[in-house]
Formats: structure tokens, C-alpha cells, sequence
């Protein structure tokens, strides 16, 4: 009795956002007015019985067990919390992230910083890519296309990757066909869902053991294994795109190092570019690759003198089909940050796109051309320096200006809508310098140099 009557405190809640400090992993539980303790603890605890370690992580305003404190905030170890009821959060989106709450049909555009539950469903669209931190701090980074289920609730694993690829460290992946569980605390994999659910496996750093049909291989870094729908898993082999690998797992290591958040670019450029990317009317390649795939009702651009967008220059919606001339504005000459947002067919607005530096009525110098020509493509891999198995290298960029044009050993290339492009070269032995030509409408033109050696 002494018992039942300490218990009765609170009774339902909320799950709120999770919290670190140094004693361990806490998940932040918002009270409800007429809530109590022993309501709290049948709903949320693996053993209710433990109600009173609940208290000691938090500071009560009355020693009587009896009275309700409404509106406040309980942080409950989540140790001691139902599997299903442990919050994952989205720490990261770039463009339209959808969400699905598990036994439900809609799909809704997500927020940075929600909660995600146990049966939850995640996906990306074409031009979007979300992280999830689950609650014991791991990360999983969701690529374009991709959908996947949190802490799937008849399977074990953090992670049911249902289409796509995702790419992980510690955390566990389910699919269709197999099951992928890191070997070593250093583990960095990607796991993919092809068309034809095959699974595919490429381990960057650590082992992996993947599991299907009762059957084990165990597979490390640097190698790869596929799994067809009811079959055992594939001999390993050496991964066949490294320098895709190799580039996912650079950005994931540095969005582990802020928490999950943006990851700096490979060099890591400044807060601030030293000079424009380029002219402002350049935002319209913009708008075409956010818009790729996806019917839109119209979209909104803004421009601020600083990336945080915190002093707005320009805030403006068109319809789909208006012309995007920011240079006819009527802004005044000089550098502005610029960021576009589209709108789909039910008036939703999705998220911005990265903050990119744009100039509006300046005269660009000579002396810039070359620079900004380069600063038109990305090359993804190879690495400059890189070794390379096998008597052929695949080249893997990105075109970012759709007014220029690519050309790699002679030949132009050709991209996608998103302005990716692929190119497969020939190897000879030892050194190889891969030049790529880019060159824009008036005639200007600069190289790009990539030197591999073939082992």
C-alpha cells in the first residue's frame, strides 16, 4: 500500500527530445497536467517496479508523492525505457524528407529534430538525404531515394532498408535479404537495395559480417559482397566504387564530428567564399535540379547579406512556370547568399536548399574565368593520388553550372538532370594524369587534373 501510494504522481506524457551529459543517455519526458508516476512508469519503463529511479534524476518541487507537477520536464534514463518507446531523432535533411508514424498510411514532411519511434518509416525523395541519430549517439546517413524503417518491430536490427542505400557505422541494417552487423567499434559500411532486391555490401574501414539463408561471410574493409533474394551471400571482392565509398564515408565522418548536422566539404572551405560562385541567374540550374521529378505549384527564393539568412534582401514566390532572372530584381550591385525552396502541388513548402554565394550586377574579371569554370564541377572520385586495381577507373562528378560543358579525354560527357555524370577510362600501367575539360559559351576554358596509378 505504502507503495501504491509513493507510485501515484503522474500519468500520461510525451516523449520529448533525447539529452546527453556525463551520467549517460537520457530521453526528456513532458508532463501533462493530472499525470502520475505510476502511469508514467507503466507506459514507459521495461519494469515499472523501478518508478523510483525516475526520481533520481530529477529535482521535485514537493517531497509528497502525491501531488501532480504539470508542465514539467522528467529526464528518465533510457536504459530503463521500452525498445519501442526510445526516440531516434532527424538530425539532418537536405531538401523534402518524408516520414511515415509506423501503422499508418500518410506520409509527412518531416522537421529537423523530430522524434522517431520504434516502426517509424523515413524516405528520401531525388534530391534529398536525411541522417538519423538513434538514442545511443549512432549515426545513419539516408541517400537520394532511399527508405528505410526505424528499430523495425518483428526484426532485429536499429535500421530495415527497404530501397536505396544508407551508410552506417555500428548500427545494424536488415533488408530483404540479408542482415549486415558490424564486427568492430570502427566499422564504416554502405548497405544498398537494389532494384531487383539484391542487397550489396561495401565495407570502407573495419569488417562486417553479413548474414542470409544461414549462411556468413565475413567481409573487410575495402572489399564487397551482394546478396540475391534467397541465396547465401556472395565471396567477398574488392569494392568497384571506391572513390563513391570513399567520399560517403569522409562526409559521414565529419557529420559524426558536429553531431550529425552539415558535414564540412572535403577541404573545408570557409564560413564565407573569398569570391562568388558565380552570377545570380546560375540559380535557375539550381531551381531545375531541386525541381527534377517533382511536380511543383511554384517556388520561393530569398537573398540575405549573410549565410545565416538573418538580414533578408529578398524574399519572393513565383509560379512554376515564371522565370527566375534574380539580376532583374532591382537589387542593388554587389554579393548575396541565395537559397530556393520549392512548393508542390498541395502548397506545401519543402525546405530550402544549401545556402550558395551569388553576385547580382558586377562585371566578373578575366582574371576569374578559370577559377570559376573549375568551381562549376566537382570531381568526386578518384582522389587525386589514388591507387587503382584493374585496367579501368571510373571518373564521378558533378556539372553544377548547366551553362558549361564537360569534356574528359577528348569526348564530351554525359550527365543526368542532376548534372551527374559517370565516365569509365582506360588504364595503363603506373602513373595516369586524367585531364577534364570544362569550358563555358564564350569560349573560356580551364582543366581539372586527376592523377591515378595503376598497381
Amino acid at each position: 500500500m505504502r507503495f501504491l501510494t509513493a507510485a501515484i504522481l503522474l500519468a500520461f506524457a510525451v516523449p520529448c527530445l533525447a539529452a546527453v551529459d556525463d551520467e549517460g543517455s537520457y530521453q526528456l519526458v513532458v508532463v501533462k497536467p493530472g499525470d502520475t508516476m505510476w502511469a508514467i512508469a507503466n507506459k514507459y519503463l521495461k519494469d515499472p517496479a523501478r518508478w523510483d529511479e525516475i526520481l533520481k534524476h530529477n529535482r521535485l518541487p514537493t517531497k509528497d508523492p502525491t501531488v501532480a507537477l504539470p508542465g514539467m520536464t522528467l529526464r528518465v534514463p533510457v536504459r530503463l525505457i521500452k525498445a519501442q518507446l526510445r526516440a531516434a531523432h532527424l538530425v539532418y535533411a537536405v531538401n523534402r524528407v518524408l516520414y511515415r508514424r509506423n501503422e499508418t498510411a500518410d506520409w509527412k514532411s518531416s522537421k529537423l529534430a523530430m522524434e522517431l519511434f520504434q516502426g517509424d518509416t523515413v524516405r528520401t525523395l531525388d534530391e534529398s538525404k536525411a541522417r538519423v541519430k538513434l538514442l545511443d549517439r549512432e549515426l545513419l546517413s539516408l541517400e537520394p531515394n532511399s527508405m528505410a524503417v526505424i528499430k523495425p518491430l518483428d526484426r532485429d536490427g536499429d535500421l530495415e532498408l527497404k530501397a536505396g542505400s544508407v551508410f552506417a557505422g555500428r548500427a545494424r541494417v536488415i533488408t530483404a535479404s540479408a542482415l549486415v552487423t558490424p564486427r568492430t567499434r570502427d566499422t564504416r559500411y554502405a548497405a544498398t537495395v537494389e532494384a531487383d532486391l539484391t542487397t550489396r555490401v561495401d565495407v570502407y574501414k573495419g569488417a562486417a559480417g553479413v548474414d542470409a539463408q544461414g549462411s556468413t561471410v565475413e567481409v573487410p574493409a575495402g572489399m564487397s559482397t551482394r546478396v540475391q533474394p534467397g541465396l547465401a551471400p556472395e565471396v567477398p571482392r574488392r569494392i568497384a566504387n571506391l572513390p563513391e565509398v570513399e567520399n560517403r564515408a569522409f562526409e559521414f565522418a565529419s557529420a559524426v564530428k558536429v553531431g550529425g548536422g552539415p558535414a564540412p566539404e572535403p577541404h573545408g572551405p570557409a564560413a564565407l567564399p573569398p569570391t562568388p560562385d558565380a552570377d545570380a541567374d546560375s540559380l535557375r540550374g539550381d531551381l531545375q535540379s531541386l525541381r527534377v521529378g517533382l511536380p511543383i505549384m511554384g517556388y520561393r527564393v530569398q537573398a540575405a547579406s549573410d549565410k545565416e539568412f538573418k538580414h533578408m534582401v529578398f524574399d519572393k514566390k513565383y509560379e512554376s512556370e515564371d522565370r527566375l532572372r534574380p539580376s532583374e530584381e532591382g537589387l542593388k550591385p554587389g554579393a548575396y547568399w541565395w537559397r530556393i525552396a520549392v512548393v508542390d502541388l498541395l502548397g506545401t513548402e519543402g525546405n530550402f536548399s544549401e545556402p550558395r554565394y551569388y553576385t547580382v550586377g558586377i562585371r566578373r574579371a578575366a582574371t576569374d574565368v578559370a577559377e570559376d569554370l573549375k568551381k562549376a564541377v566537382t570531381i568526386a572520385g578518384p582522389a587525386e593520388g589514388a591507387y587503382v586495381d584493374g585496367d579501368t577507373v571510373r571518373l564521378v562528378g558533378v556539372i553544377r553550372d548547366d551553362r558549361v560543358r564537360v569534356e574528359v579525354a577528348g569526348k564530351s560527357v554525359r550527365a543526368d538532370a542532376d548534372g551527374n555524370f559517370v565516365v569509365t577510362l582506360p588504364l595503363k600501367d603506373g602513373m595516369n594524369e586524367i585531364l577534364i575539360t570544362v569550358s563555358d559559351p564564350k569560349g573560356n576554358s580551364t582543366q581539372i587534373s586527376r592523377r591515378v596509378t595503376r598497381r
